[in-house]
């Protein structure tokens, strides 16, 4: 009996971790489709939550708790950096995957690009403290062009109204576009 009930958790043990590997394999490849869009080889990574989650909250409590702990403007850049890749895959999966969520997709995009801005000031900050800041600078070039890879897909996905917000996230994304040059 015993050796039925290890052979059964077994069995149960593989397929969860079969089924969550294939779940998670399947979510990075989610946001590689497009149009005619120039593609920009950036993975952004999976934002895991969505801001829809009614435990979302815990979630930005959790990466306030760690933006506070960090004390290193390179540390900070990177994590900025990550927020901002997270908030711009949750704004797309929001716009191509639910529905109805446009509105709370545009407000995931601006807090994106919000964190973005973050990342260049922390970039901004360790270039003067004299850190070297050329692999961070072309991360951020990387970023920056995939955000706009994002925005441009979406653009003609959504409304009339969202679609002016959409146009002013992507002027944002040539400010930033300067900023980053400038860094070099």
């Amino acid at each position: 009996m015993t050796v039925k009930r290890l052979t059964f958790s077994g069995i149960t043990f593989i397929f969860a971790v079969y089924l969550t590997l294939a779940t998670a394999a399947y979510a990075q490849v989610a946001s590689s489709s497009s149009q005619t869009v120039t593609q920009v080889d950036y993975q952004l990574p999976y934002p895991g939550m969505l801001p829809d989650n009614p435990l979302f909250f815990l979630k930005a409590l959790r990466d306030q708790l760690t933006t506070f702990f960090l004390s290193k403007p390179l540390d900070k850049a990177q994590f900025d950096l990550l927020q901002s890749d997270k908030n711009t895959e949750a704004g797309y999966l929001l716009v191509t995957q639910q529905v109805g969520k446009i509105d709370l997709a545009m407000t995931t995009f601006s807090q994106g690009q919000n964190d973005f801005s973050a990342a260049i000031d922390q970039t901004e900050a360790a270039k003067k403290q004299g850190y070297s800041i050329l692999d961070m600078s072309k991360k951020l070039d990387l970023s920056n062009q995939k955000h706009m890879q994002i925005l441009k897909e979406i653009e003609g996905q959504v409304g009339q109204q969202e679609s002016g917000q959409v146009k002013n996230e992507l002027n944002r994304d040539e400010a930033f576009a300067k900023r980053i040059n400038a860094l070099r």
